[in-house]
């Protein structure tokens, strides 16, 4: 009996979740802007003078700021405008490089450059503590020991002078 009500339960989560992601395409022309445009400005550059969208005043940045503009009220969303847009302009129109591949790279190279200067900053610092403390623990003794004879033999022949 369990299984039946399971086996139900089960199909009408799926027939429900069909049915929502076939309303969602009639839904989006409805739906609320997702994102302004200044939230996207920022990571988008200009094909033309390559700057960042929201620092260039171009045609083709005026081109580009109409067609997000247009496909934010469409409902679209941020990546999916990125999509486009990089269909049509390709990767350089994104501001940052993409989280794969050899863009992954770009992302990875400063992190790996700051943990190796912190490891070698740190790396210094306990060599640099291990030879001061190794210099305070072992005076070299047999120079102090020969320059404590020489200082006796002097202060000997001093005292041999004074009589």
């Amino acid at each position: 009996m369990r299984a039946v009500v399971l086996v139900l339960a089960l199909v009408a989560l799926a027939f429900g979740a069909a049915a929502a992601s076939a309303a969602a395409p009639a839904a989006a022309s409805a739906v609320a802007p997702q994102f302004s445009l200044s939230d996207i400005e920022g990571e988008l550059m200009c094909p033309t003078c390559q700057s960042r969208l929201d620092l260039s005043h171009s045609p083709a940045a005026d081109r580009i700021r109409r067609f997000v503009e247009e496909k934010r009220r469409q409902g679209w969303s941020k990546e999916q405008v990125k999509d486009a847009l990089v269909a049509d302009f390709g990767p350089a129109v994104l501001a940052a490089p993409p989280a794969a591949g050899f863009g992954l790279v770009a992302w990875l190279v400063p992190g790996v450059g700051i943990l190796v200067g912190v490891m070698l900053i740190l790396s210094a610092g306990v060599l640099w503590r291990r030879r001061a403390q190794a210099t305070v623990a072992r005076p070299s003794r047999g120079r102090a020991a020969d320059v404590d004879a020489r200082i006796d033999e002097a202060l000997r022949r001093l005292d041999d002078d004074d009589r």
